[in-house]
């Protein structure tokens, strides 16, 4: 029977799996892991602005989850009823 040598057949495994690109996100969603980042200077975060036209978090556009300013989920979903003419 033929010996093999399994500890150099992991370390080609690894090589291989090293150069295979996995897409590194810049700014993921914390709910649905979609990626957030647009660009340099914009985002795809939907600011959220109550009466007072103050911004007091962000939705992802992707599973329309809410966030506070500080990051903190605030509404999973979007299950708010929010509405108004676009």
């Amino acid at each position: 029977m033929e010996k093999r040598n399994y500890s150099a057949q992991s370390s080609e495994n690894q090589k291989k799996f090293k150069k295979t690109k996995v897409k590194k996100l810049k700014d993921p969603c914390d709910v649905c892991d979609k990626e957030l980042y647009l660009n340099g200077e914009y985002t795809q975060r939907i600011g959220l602005i109550n009466e007072q036209d103050d911004v007091y978090g962000w939705m992802c556009p992707h599973c329309s989850s809410e966030f506070d300013m500080e990051g903190k989920v605030t509404n999973l979903g979007g299950d708010s009823n929010i509405s108004g003419e676009a």
